[in-house]
């Protein structure tokens, strides 16, 4: 199956950060067509660098298992090339492979009448360490532009973003356990800030993100709407934290 907007799931896999680990990406992706799931969302830092041999492996799955993936970007992928696909291509499915879209940012679609959004982007607080151009990539974070036009697009059911909006806590990150530089982390805060001015105008109902690197299900409260926001392990967790289902006749 390659045609996406032919595609009409009833049940959904939700996948987190894979960093390119073609290995646990496989066991991913067959646990989600052993869970049922027609499709897999992946919520961002899914190909890193975006090298062959990681495509191949993930649509050799693919292809065994019949299920077809739309991935939206982390702060750990090639933002230069994702720039040049949006060029060439549009807000709109950017196929990549047989089954592997990329999904760029305020895209938005319908499956089963639920109304979905792609918003991915974060600020790597590793940044200092890492080499720009090779290991970064300007472009990570969503932009005022991005964030306005996905709120001017009205509401959606089901946000699929890489970062956490702010009022969700996050306790695996509370007191900075790994060190990382305090203006990093300000900087950090300010794009869950402006997420979650996003979210009070979209309110979706539920919201799938990564990033973080823990499993973590909570209620965003906003007063006149209220979200579930599920946060997924990365590639180094078990694949059940990894990955969660969502069938869409529940919401």
């Amino acid at each position: 199956m390659t045609d996406w907007d032919g595609l009409n799931p009833e049940r959904l896999a939700f996948a987190g950060d894979w960093h390119a680990n073609q290995h646990h990406a496989r066991r991913a992706i067959r646990y989600a067509a052993e869970q049922g799931a027609q499709a897999i969302l992946h919520v961002g830092d899914f190909a890193f660098d975006m090298r062959p041999n990681f495509f191949k492996a993930i649509q050799t799955e693919m292809k065994k298992t019949g299920l077809m993936l739309g991935w939206v970007d982390g702060n750990h992928d090639h933002h230069d090339r994702l720039r040049d696909l949006v060029a060439e291509h549009g807000c709109t499915t950017i196929p990549l492979r047989p089954n592997i879209f990329y999904l760029p940012r305020t895209y938005r679609w319908t499956w089963n009448g639920v109304r979905f959004l792609a918003l991915g982007g974060a600020h790597s607080v590793d940044r200092p360490w890492r080499t720009p151009g090779r290991e970064w990539w300007c472009g990570e974070t969503i932009s005022i532009a991005q964030a306005q036009k996905a709120t001017d697009d009205g509401p959606a059911d089901v946000m699929i973003c890489h970062d956490v909006p702010a009022g969700v806590r996050i306790p695996c990150i509370e007191g900075n356990p790994f060190g990382f530089p305090q203006q990093e982390i300000a900087t950090a805060e300010r794009h869950r800030q402006l997420l979650r001015r996003v979210i009070d105008q979209v309110m979706p109902r539920r919201l799938f993100a990564g990033h973080y690197h823990c499993r973590l299900t909570a209620d965003l409260n906003g007063g006149h709407y209220r979200t579930v926001v599920d946060i997924l392990a990365d590639d180094s967790a078990p694949v059940s934290d990894n990955t969660t289902i969502l069938d869409l006749a529940d919401l």
